[in-house]
């Protein structure tokens, strides 16, 4: 930015001086020279930082400010009791990403550059470290009198602050330390809120897998269950002794035949007949077709009828296949007004035939 400068007179100089050594009477005769300021002009001005060093005394090209920081503009001027501008209140803010605050800045260190132009620009060799670092500046003054403990100090080679009583630096630096407690503290907090949000879903997890093992355990000693009556079930219905050897075969299901005039005889009922009431009786079918003969009955340990000897196939007695089957495969029928047994078993004369042969014990 450029500030175009072609003033004639002027009340202040960057060097100090108060008035022009031109004047003869001290009113209304003051001479101006080229190089003056109106303070008017001063303030309002803007301020370039450069890190580099600069030259006043040579002329800079034009757009030379371009290269610098724009840092701010000049609010106020600061008057030694002589008269003399010993510093300038400069309003800096923008770049820092700050809002604008004043600072005050020791006139020495400012340089006046021109352009080739003519145009002239205030600059001062500094960093940026050093004025984000630089405390704000106080006014020293209130309803005209000095404040309590005001002291003008030196903070680096750069940047003149005013302060009173306590230091700004100390000011930043307590509330540097209260904003890293309360981070530290917060962090604490952060960190037993993490560490009881772990211990919780440490026992979540733990409660899970409990119950998951339990469900585990339960379902294994079901399925053993469930495995054991199943060998259990399938060894009673594919075991049958058909003689001196075991041989293993599908049990037939007991047929549920009605016939009209005949009941189904109870199991000690049928427990009470003789040999000779079911030997040598028909073995039918489920449609009344004669599929065999009962040749034997088999009596187990405990006395009751265990299988049953069906003769089948053959003619007159002739070429007949013994088989046993088990007496739960068999349904006995019992007439209702007489001794006439009907014998049933759910299979074909075919399929019976196709059984070992029962060897006999």
């Amino acid at each position: 930015m450029k500030r175009f400068l072609s003033t004639t007179a002027i009340v202040l100089t960057m060097t100090g001086a108060a008035f022009a050594e031109a004047h003869s009477e001290g009113f209304g005769n003051v001479a101006v020279e080229q190089t003056d300021f109106l303070a008017s002009d001063l303030i309002g001005m803007r301020i370039y930082n450069s890190e580099a060093e600069v030259d006043a005394a040579t002329p800079v090209a034009n757009g030379a400010e371009q290269e610098w920081d724009d840092i701010g503009e000049i609010n106020d001027i600061i008057l030694s009791k002589d008269g003399e501008v010993t510093a300038v209140i400069l309003g800096i803010g923008g770049f820092l990403g700050l809002g604008e605050r004043d600072v005050s800045i020791s006139m020495d260190k400012i340089r006046i550059l021109n352009d080739e132009d003519g145009d002239r620009f205030l600059v001062v060799n500094t960093s940026k470290e050093m004025l984000e670092q630089a405390p704000e500046f106080e006014r020293p003054m209130m309803d005209g009198e000095a404040m309590e403990g005001e002291a003008m100090t030196e903070t680096d080679d750069n940047v003149t602050v005013v302060t009173n009583g306590e230091t700004e630096t100390e000011e930043m630096a307590n509330e540097v330390e209260a904003e890293t407690e309360e981070m530290v503290q917060d962090t604490e907090n952060a960190a037993e809120n993490l560490e009881a949000e772990t211990e919780e879903m440490a026992n979540e997890v733990e409660a899970e897998s409990e119950e998951m093992e339990q469900e585990a355990e339960t379902m294994m000693e079901n399925a053993e269950a469930e495995t054991e009556e199943a060998v259990n079930e399938a060894d009673a219905n594919t075991t049958v002794i058909t003689g001196d050897e075991t041989v293993e075969r599908e049990l037939l299901p007991r047929p549920e035949v009605e016939r009209e005039g005949y009941a189904a005889a109870e199991a000690d009922m049928i427990q009470q007949m003789s040999a000779d009431d079911l030997e040598g009786s028909y073995v039918y079918g489920a449609n009344d077709e004669t599929v065999g003969e009962i040749d034997t009955l088999l009596i187990g340990d405990n006395g009751q009828i265990d299988r049953v000897v069906i003769n089948v196939g053959g003619f007159l007695g002739l070429g007949e296949k013994p088989v046993a089957v088990t007496f739960d495969e068999l349904q006995v029928l019992k007439n209702v007004e007489g001794d006439d047994v009907r014998i049933y078993i759910d299979s074909t004369e075919e399929r019976l035939e196709s059984q070992p042969e029962y060897q006999g014990d």
